[in-house]
């Protein structure tokens, strides 16, 4: 939303669904970077879920005269069930005059059950969720385990704010998932990876995108100064994990050395670890701007921080290693 309108706020986030009031919107464009978002939807009338309610939303629809489906979502254990909102709509625009057509729609009207609201709209973009099935780990020509699922990798992408055409990198690049869902949307993907064997396999994964993939040490990255725009990193842990340093907090540190060297003032860096980073991030320069976790099993919860990268360099003293 902060990349594709020209200013929002937020109305309500009840489970599962977020209701936002834009100006200048791109829909388009917005559909095509989601990763897990199902639906955007203009909403048309927000009603609490009992019958009564729902009837006089509906009756209250301002809708162009076109053939419909209507097709309702039950969040959780929401009530009523969707079956049944999708008949008492049908069953309301029927005696408006209106005509379904379930194999050719001009439009489609949805229904979100949620939070004991329901939620009214008309369907205006979808997510190609099929194509990040497409692209699991395991099913790409070259894999290694350990690494980041396709909506994973897009959502943080997608956190970088990076913009099509900008420069965004990766220096723990591996199997260069991240790298190529950055580059599905039109980003400048710059890959690092140390192991050579990695880097050998993941130019399989990247023939049908334009990509740049280095061999080098992300301690010592090869680019100027303030030239990147934005940076992903998956940092490397689990057993599958390959450490070319002394220690891994020693990779660690002198990696946000260099991102910080080359990462433009004021952008953002997106860093996934498995433990809190906040003490290396503020001693190099990073303001935090959100904390994320995502458990992904009992012995591993992913710790993910969007970072801004702040205009005074850390000091002599700060960045000594």
């Amino acid at each position: 939303m902060e990349l594709f309108s020209t200013s929002f706020c937020e109305i309500a986030f009840l489970d599962q669904c977020l209701i936002i009031e834009a100006q200048g919107l791109d829909v388009g464009k917005l559909a095509t970077r989601l990763a897990m978002t199902h639906r955007i939807i203009e909403v048309l009338a927000i009603c609490d879920a009992t019958d009564e309610s729902l009837a006089e939303a509906v009756a209250g629809l301002d809708l162009p005269r076109r053939k419909y489906k209507v097709r309702a979502r039950r969040i959780r254990d929401s009530r009523p069930a969707a079956d049944a909102v999708e008949r008492e709509v049908g069953r309301i625009l029927f005696y408006r005059g209106y005509h379904a057509d379930l194999k050719r729609p001009e439009m489609v009207l949805r229904a979100i059950i949620s939070s004991g609201k329901i939620i009214l709209g008309l369907e205006l973009a979808k997510t190609d969720r099929s194509s990040f099935e497409a692209r699991r780990p395991h099913l790409k020509p070259f894999f290694h385990p350990g690494v980041l699922m396709p909506r994973m990798a897009r959502a943080l992408v997608n956190l970088s704010q990076a913009r099509a055409g900008e420069r965004l990198l990766d220096p723990f690049a591996g199997t260069c998932g991240i790298l190529l869902e950055a580059c599905l949307i039109g980003i400048k993907g710059i890959g690092v990876e140390v192991q050579t064997r990695l880097v050998k396999g993941a130019l399989c994964n990247l023939q049908a995108v334009d990509y740049s993939l280095l061999c080098g040490d992300a301690k010592r990255l090869p680019f100027r100064d303030e030239t990147i725009d934005a940076a992903v990193l998956d940092t490397p842990y689990g057993r599958s994990a390959k450490i070319l340093a002394n220690s891994k907090e020693l990779l660690l540190k002198e990696a946000l050395a260099e991102l910080h060297r080359t990462v433009k003032p004021s952008r953002r860096i997106v860093i996934v670890a498995d433990a809190p980073l906040d003490i290396f991030l503020s001693e190099y320069g990073f303001n935090i701007l959100q904390k994320h976790t995502d458990r992904v099993h009992r012995s591993l919860t992913r710790h993910i921080f969007v970072c801004q990268n702040s205009k005074l360099h850390p000091s002599p003293s700060e960045s000594k290693i």
